[in-house]
């Protein structure tokens, strides 16, 4: 044999060495289920973090549409509803509009953060299930990924109607109200409509923004729902 091939021979042997020095441990049993228990409480922590938001942001939007409410009624009977009050409410009422789309953007993104992480927890209590199959016939919650896992975890159908149910759906009815009470006003003031008009143009624009409220929360559904792998679907066990 050359010493070519033997120096050959040897970088073979050493590059061998290096691919195996340079490959990832693995994980035992115990280690695996000390990880995925810390991951189980990080998005516990994450699902009470987005409540605590939604719930603030709620908070600051309700008690801005009620405080401004307040001040209507004060200046309307100050003004006798004249043109003071129309201006007031006309300068108003888009503040807190804008003030109700930014919380229904925000309060829609956690709570689908609030929904991924909930199924998190569940793919992980599948696991819990799976390596102990006894314990697993306890468990109350689903142990199941998908959307219909999600839900059944606080009794609700999985519904178009759940929209409404959500924070954003509530946020998104209260922010048309006052979205068809401005449109009403501004026709009223613009066109000197009769209040049958500006009822029905009211009226119409309540339904129109709900449907477009509607319509943002399913395709941003959709749009996430897209990312998000299921693992374990409802249905594939005998314990559902």
């Amino acid at each position: 044999m050359s010493i070519h091939a033997i120096a050959r021979d040897k970088q073979l042997f050493k590059d061998e060495t290096k691919m195996v020095d340079e490959q990832p441990a693995q994980a035992t049993n115990a280690e695996i289920l000390q990880i995925l228990i810390a991951e189980h409480n990080n998005m516990q922590a994450v699902r009470s973090a987005t409540v605590f938001e939604a719930n603030g942001r709620t908070s600051l939007f309700l008690g801005a549409v009620s405080s401004s409410l307040i001040a209507l009624a004060f200046m309307g009977q100050m003004s006798e509803m004249g043109s003071a009050f129309i201006l007031f409410a006309l300068i108003l009422l888009p503040s807190l509009i804008f003030l109700g789309w930014v919380t229904f953007l925000r309060v829609n993104q956690t709570g689908i953060e609030d929904m991924i992480a909930s199924r998190g927890i569940n793919r992980i209590r599948h696991y819990y299930a799976e390596i102990a199959p006894l314990a697993g016939n306890y468990f109350i919650f689903s142990t199941h990924d998908d959307v219909k896992g999600f839900f059944q975890n606080f009794g609700a159908p999985a519904t178009f109607f759940q929209h409404f149910v959500a924070t954003a759906g509530l946020v998104s009815v209260i922010n048309s109200v006052l979205t068809a009470t401005f449109v009403g006003l501004l026709t009223f003031s613009l066109f000197h409509g009769s209040l049958v008009v500006c009822i029905i143009i009211s009226v119409v624009t309540f339904a129109v923004s709900v449907a477009l409220y509607a319509r943002h929360q399913q395709r941003y559904f959709e749009k996430n729902e897209q990312h998000v792998r299921v693992l374990f679907p409802s249905g594939n066990e005998s314990r559902d």
